[in-house]
């Protein structure tokens, strides 16, 4: 009797129900993230990549892949000169 019992009773309860729902609901803003990367990319603050607002020799902002005219970075928050400089620079192609 207590092997039937045992079949008979429900594997999943109110609460673990709700639980596994909740934890659905929760992951639903990185799934949609997840379609777009750029979206979901975070930028950093300036003082943790030494962004300066001065070149750095030939390291310029406004000669760097990441940078976005008039006054924007791809991966640094904030205004950013295009005469500015930090640690992430990354020429641009010649193509």
């Amino acid at each position: 009797m207590t092997d039937l019992r045992e079949f008979l009773r429900p594997r999943h309860t109110r609460r673990t129900l709700l639980r596994g729902f909740a934890a659905i609901l929760g992951s639903a803003p990185m799934i949609g993230a997840g379609a777009d990367p750029a979206a979901a990319q975070q930028k950093v603050a300036p003082t943790v990549v030494g962004y300066e607002d001065h070149p750095d020799g030939g390291k310029e902002c406004a000669k760097c892949a990441q940078f976005q005219p008039p006054d924007a970075c791809r991966l640094v928050a904030g205004r950013i000169s295009p005469q500015g400089s930090c640690r992430l620079f990354v020429p641009k192609s010649a193509s």
